[in-house]
């Protein structure tokens, strides 16, 4: 280990190397620990926060915090946030980590589904439940998109006709999707002419248009969330985040699987703030989502060839 270091390390100095060293984030230096492992550091990477992770012999070790922070070790679902206020005086809140991921749907490509076990071959994805509409213009919307439906684009259209049409009010007064066979009734299943998958989001893609303006709003919504909170004393707070098995009330906590708390869905190969743009900006509007990508470019150098930025790691991504 004497190797790494100019000087021999002094007693209860926090080291961050191991024999193999394979540093996977580095996330500020806030000093240079008197010229020894912190300056051996500091020579070869960007300082930004105050992580250190090392990869050793193919498992995660977690590398221990400088120790003018006095934490010991990496909180298990830890994420970065940026916040800012707008001309109004709204504070905006961001999740950086799960903005800056790589995570991606993974529908149709080996989706285990969130039944109570692990059932990738029935290819429901997140569709097993039906979709809850958010109000009257969501419904109208959906309504309106399925009048544009041809015939042979939707496997069970017979099957809504006969049940009085797709949509339903249930027991507890809630506007929701009808389902059968345990999923969806828009969700075309395995077999059919076009393949598994939301007859809305597959007639939205052969016309060239955006998915999420056939959907229901909370089809097209997750897993990203959006919050809104306001004091008592009248200050906003928007929040952007992804969406956790606890969004789902009760019933989340007996998938099987949620795909935002499994590296499953951490393989795509650019970050949720492009990948989803749309989405983003159809929650948040145009601005913010501007505001927030102005701080990520220049926290990455304004997009230069060799960019500074070095972000926390999503959990998933750090197991």
């Amino acid at each position: 280990m004497d190797r790494f270091l100019d000087g021999p390390a002094s007693a209860g100095e926090t080291l961050f190397v191991d024999w193999v060293f394979g540093a996977t984030c580095i996330d500020r230096l806030s000093k240079a620990n008197d010229g020894k492992i912190g300056q051996f550091l500091g020579d070869r990477f960007q300082p930004a926060a105050d992580l250190v992770e090392f990869t050793c012999h193919g498992s995660y070790r977690t590398g221990r915090l400088v120790p003018s922070t006095g934490m010991s070790e990496i909180p298990v679902d830890l994420h970065e946030w940026v916040s800012f206020d707008d001309d109004d005086g709204d504070t905006w809140l961001f999740d950086v980590t799960f903005l800056t991921s790589n995570y991606g749907c993974i529908y149709g490509r080996g989706c285990p589904g969130v039944f109570t076990e692990l059932a990738p071959e029935y290819e429901h994805g997140c569709c097993t439940y039906g979709a809850h509409f958010v109000d009257g213009e969501d419904r109208a919307a959906i309504e309106a998109q399925v009048a544009r439906l041809e015939p042979g684009e939707w496997e069970l259209a017979e099957r809504a006709e006969e049940m009085g049409g797709p949509i339903h009010q249930n027991d507890e007064g809630e506007w929701v999707t009808h389902t059968i066979d345990d999923a969806c009734i828009f969700l075309n299943r395995p077999g059919f002419e076009y393949g598994a998958g939301c007859a809305l989001h597959q007639a939205a893609l052969r016309r060239g248009e955006r998915p999420l303006d056939w959907k229901p709003d909370v089809c097209w919504q997750v897993p990203i969330r959006f919050d809104e909170h306001t004091d008592d004393n009248g200050h906003t707070t928007y929040i952007l985040r992804e969406w956790k098995r606890r969004d789902w009330g009760e019933g989340g906590l007996e998938f099987a699987w949620w795909c935002t708390d499994d590296p499953l869905a951490f393989n795509e190969d650019r970050p949720v703030w492009k990948t989803s743009r749309d989405e983003i900006v159809e929650l948040i509007g145009e601005d913010p989502y501007r505001h927030f990508v102005d701080v990520i470019t220049a926290r990455e150098g304004g997009g230069s060839a060799s960019p500074s930025a070095v972000y926390l790691p999503h959990p998933q991504v750090r197991r």
